[in-house]
């Protein structure tokens, strides 16, 4: 199964994103796409084994945009990152329906953690 990240290339809550799961995933089984633009492009062809999105918004206007396009997010699993703790942005949030949100000011243990039970991956399997 492929993983689809979103992510805007300005600050480095990105970066620790992906420290965070690399291990997880391998390089080949990640889309990685760094403007709205190109994850709608992508998004309107054919997903093929696409069946997770990582969506990190840094402010607002990604959440807006993400907001924009939610009708091809329909068919993923969405893990959603905030930028912040508002009620505003949660409810912004809430209706791209994510299976799990986490906000840009955490460490990303929690999306680890929430993205390899999606993926199905075990303590066992790594042994």
């Amino acid at each position: 199964m492929n993983i689809l990240f979103y992510e805007s290339p300005k600050d480095g809550a990105g970066e620790r994103l992906q420290r965070e799961v690399e291990a997880l995933i391998p390089q080949e089984e990640k889309e990685i796409h760094c403007s709205i633009e190109s994850l709608s492009r992508r998004l309107r062809q054919p997903h093929n084994k696409l069946g997770i999105a990582v969506l990190l918004t840094e402010d607002l206007k990604s959440l807006s945009d993400l907001l924009s396009i939610r009708e091809v997010l329909l068919d993923l699993r969405i893990i959603l990152i905030l930028p912040d703790r508002k009620e505003a942005t949660i409810a912004m949030g809430h209706a791209l329906h994510p299976r799990f949100l986490s906000y840009a000011d955490s460490n990303f243990k929690d999306v680890a953690a929430v993205l390899k039970k999606m993926i199905g991956l075990s303590d066992n399997n790594n042994n």
